[in-house]
C-alpha cells in the first residue's frame, strides 16, 4: 500500500470514490445517475486542488487507487485555543469494499493528521458514520454536541 497526496491526475478517481460513497449511504442509486453532481464534484476537486483550499490523499494497491480522504481547509476569525483560526473539515473518507479492514483508512487518517499537525491547524472536525466512528476515536477524535445545523429550504 502506498499513501500519498492526490494530484490533478487523481481527480477522476476521487470523484468516482465519492459517488460510490453516496451510493453506499443511500443518497444515490447509481454513481452516474446525477451527471450535474458528478461534474460539480469534479470542478470542486480541480479548483480546490489548484487553490489549496482542500487537500486529498489516496491509498494505492498495485497502482490502483482504492481509498481516499480529503481535508477541506478554511480560516475562521481567531478564537480561544486557535489563534490562527485555521481549521479543516475531514470528509470523503471511502475505501472500496474489497479493500476494507486492511488499514487503508487508518493510513489515510494518519497522513491527514500529520498534515494537520505540520500545518498547525487549530482543529479538524468531521461527521462520522457509525462504522467509521471507532477509527476516528482511536485517533483521538471526540464527539462534540455543542453546535446546531441549519439547511435552507430549496425551492
Amino acid at each position: 500500500m502506498i499513501v500519498r497526496q492526490a494530484t490533478q491526475a487523481d481527480i477522476p478517481v476521487l470523484v468516482s470514490l465519492r459517488m460510490g460513497l453516496f451510493c453506499e449511504v443511500g443518497e444515490l442509486s447509481d454513481p452516474l445517475v446525477d451527471v450535474d453532481l458528478w461534474q460539480a464534484t469534479s470542478a470542486y476537486f480541480s479548483t480546490a486542488q489548484a487553490d489549496g483550499s482542500a487537500r486529498s490523499w489516496v491509498a494505492e494497491v498495485g497502482g490502483e487507487v482504492v481509498a481516499s480522504g480529503t481535508l477541506a481547509l478554511f480560516v475562521r476569525p481567531p478564537y480561544p485555543g486557535n489563534v490562527s483560526g485555521r481549521e479543516a473539515y475531514l470528509l470523503n473518507m471511502y475505501t472500496l469494499p474489497a479493500y476494507r479492514k486492511q488499514g487503508m483508512a487508518s493510513a489515510l487518517l494518519n497522513a491527514m493528521v500529520a498534515h494537520a499537525c505540520a500545518e498547525q491547524l487549530g482543529k479538524v472536525w468531521l461527521h462520522a458514520s457509525d462504522e467509521g466512528r471507532p477509527l476516528y476515536e482511536r485517533a483521538g477524535f471526540v464527539a462534540n454536541p455543542a453546535y446546531l445545523e441549519w439547511q435552507p429550504a430549496l425551492e
